[in-house]
């Protein structure tokens, strides 16, 4: 049985979805399904008889057996906005530390957390917590990325790094 929330696969018994949570509305006892064999259906074949009365005699003729029923299709959903906002958030920390490669930091924080407030909204049950970590550590890594080109541009760093600024222009 599958979910209809998330289209998980629910194993029989279950109440509740192991994936999103929902509750497993349980469905009716459906009659087992048995396969019939052909079997021959009975038409009257009238033969001319010295009585009066006509005397009915089988005839056997093939019967396809009818398909069974085809099961729903399965609607799988996106869970790549989950992992995509998680993986960016842990790409964003580690470039948030290096000078001048930081800038990229910022926009891969600012990806991973629109990825991940994505991620959020869907029904991807187990995947919220990636996508929970996505947000935080792009946020953290993208703020921090924020705040050191600020203090490193600020007027008390350009006055330290002026000689070398000098030097290079």
């Amino acid at each position: 049985m599958y979910c209809s929330s998330c289209g998980s696969l629910i194993s029989e018994g279950q109440s509740f979805c192991p994936n999103c949570g929902a509750p497993v509305s349980q469905p009716a006892p459906q009659p087992a399904v048995q396969v019939q064999q052909p079997q021959p259906s009975v038409q009257p074949v009238v033969q001319a008889q010295p009585s009066a009365q006509p005397i009915a005699q089988p005839v056997a003729q093939p019967v396809s057996p009818q398909p069974a029923a085809a099961s729903p299709a399965r609607v799988k959903k996106s869970k790549g906005f989950a992992i995509a906002g998680f993986i960016l958030g842990l790409e964003t920390l580690p470039i948030s530390w290096v000078i001048f490669v930081n800038i990229l930091s910022i926009f891969t924080g600012l990806a991973g957390v629109i990825l991940s407030i994505i991620g959020l909204t869907r029904k991807n049950g187990a995947l919220k917590v990636l996508a929970i970590i996505g947000l935080i550590t792009s946020f953290v890594g993208m703020v921090y990325s924020i705040l050191s080109w600020a203090t490193f541009w600020s007027h008390d760093v350009y006055e330290f790094m002026e000689p070398v600024f000098e030097l290079l222009y």
